[in-house]
């Protein structure tokens, strides 16, 4: 089991914002799988505010930076696409749901995000698949 690709991105959320403020809808479908888009709109529904602007903001910033980052660490092996990859969390984490990430050559998917002020980095690691035994 190796190293199959890393990638890294970097987002400035003002960036962001001024993206979402110009054609929001067009934006979001473009970006976000189907499962991703019910996770928004449950978000939306939970909070209210100035709050819930931000964290939505966060939450479209981490599906973001992940797929950037996803993109960059196969490139140039496969060229995946904002809808080949679905970003959820599992107890806290963000992970990556790739379907069919065999005929991708990925074997496990780990992947980190962090936020400070108005920048937020993702980092994606694949590790190739384990040869069978």
């Amino acid at each position: 089991m190796g190293i199959l690709g890393i990638g890294i991105d970097i987002l400035h959320l003002p960036r962001l914002k001024l993206a979402l403020s110009r054609r929001p809808d067009r934006f979001l479908t473009r970006i976000l799988t189907k499962a991703e888009l019910t996770d928004f709109e449950q978000l939306k529904t939970e909070l209210h505010g100035e709050v819930a602007h931000d964290r939505a903001v966060r939450f479209i910033g981490v599906r973001w930076a992940l797929k950037e980052a996803t993109y960059k660490a196969m490139t140039p092996r496969h060229k995946l696409t904002w809808q080949d990859v679905t970003v959820y969390k599992d107890q806290g984490k963000p992970c990556l749901h790739i379907p069919e990430k065999e005929k991708f050559g990925i074997g496990t998917a780990h992947c980190s995000v962090s936020h400070d002020g108005e920048y937020l980095v993702a980092q994606v690691l694949f590790e190739s698949p384990e040869p069978p035994q």
